[in-house]
């Protein structure tokens, strides 16, 4: 009688756990020279406690300090030499208001085609270890934003957004807003793109930073097309953050994972959801952190677990101790 072949079942491997990402987040540092040591010294700080990677979200100089090379360069110089890799993104301190008499009344555009030279001259990160990125200047259309930036580490995919705090530097004067609009299309792209990647990869997460407050407390949610008559129906300046908003709801809305936005505030830190749907409900995959005034003695840690239901927990770390 013949017997069956017995057949074992081959159980298959489990897929391979993601180690945690330690992301350390900053913004506004150094402000001034005396500032620059005491930001080597806490990257020094960082480098000790395992952190794999500084997110710098903008403000390299103090808003009544210099435009000029001479600043630019020397903040250039504190982040490359830093001992872990550093994604910067700019501030409006750093080019949008260079404009001001205080500041040395440089041209904002050219004060940023600088910052590009300085401190985006490759695909890759700022620091004395550097991990390679993707950066928008690799698209035919946007030879020029080298600021705007991916990097896909740790089951995640953290993305840098050239969004500037001062209203995303709108001009209130009259004719085309050439700057704003051209780079309005370029960041709409770069969050498509982003979302599209991560959902490709099928990542947990995504990180986006930037520096601007985008303002969601604002009433956007109730508001039509803008148009250059905005300041004058509703008394205000019109919102040079409300495409960013929609687009940001919609494609989050559409993603499975956790989205986090990291951005400077005037004030102190702090973690909310105040991004709404259309029906007005909180959308809840959404969290945003505000990181806190800028100063060498503190930092933001961004711990980064694919494997958990929340996927970023953040927290408030002390900076070196003061001698």
């Amino acid at each position: 009688m013949a017997h069956a072949a017995r057949v074992s079942k081959v159980t298959p491997s489990p897929a391979p756990a993601v180690e945690p990402l330690r992301v350390a987040l900053i913004a506004d540092v150094p402000q001034w020279p005396a500032a620059e040591a005491d930001t080597a010294t806490l990257f020094e700080t960082m480098a000790s406690r395992q952190i794999d990677l500084v997110v710098h979200a903008g403000g390299i100089k103090g808003d009544t300090e210099s435009c000029g090379d001479a600043v630019l360069a020397a903040r250039q110089r504190v982040l490359d030499e830093a001992p872990l890799p550093v994604i910067y993104v700019p501030g409006e301190n750093d080019w949008a208001e260079c404009q001001k008499p205080v500041n040395g009344q440089f041209d904002a555009v050219e004060r940023l085609n600088r910052l590009r030279e300085l401190f985006f001259p490759v695909d890759a990160t700022l620091g004395r270890q550097t991990l390679p990125v993707i950066r928008q200047s690799d698209q035919a259309l946007f030879r020029s934003y080298r600021e705007n930036v991916r990097l896909l580490k740790g089951n995640v995919l953290l993305v840098g957004l050239n969004l500037p705090g001062d209203n995303n530097h709108y001009r209130t004067e009259g004719g085309r807003n050439g700057e704003f609009e051209d780079r309005r299309e370029a960041n709409r792209q770069w969050l498509a793109r982003a979302f599209s990647v991560a959902a490709q990869h099928g990542v947990a997460g995504v990180v986006l930073v930037a520096h601007g407050d985008p303002q969601f407390g604002n009433g956007w949610e109730k508001r039509g097309k803008p148009s250059l008559f905005d300041a004058f129906v509703r008394r205000g300046a019109r919102d040079g953050y409300l495409e960013f908003k929609r687009q940001l709801r919609d494609l989050t809305g559409k993603f499975s994972g956790q989205v986090l936005l990291v951005h400077a505030g005037d004030g102190s830190f702090s973690v909310d959801k105040p991004l709404r749907d259309a029906a007005g409900k909180v959308v809840v995959n959404f969290t945003r952190v505000v990181l806190p005034v800028g100063s060498p003695s503190q930092w933001t840690e961004l711990m980064v677990s694919p494997g958990t239901k929340s996927v970023f927990q953040v927290r408030l770390q002390n900076g070196p101790k003061d001698n």
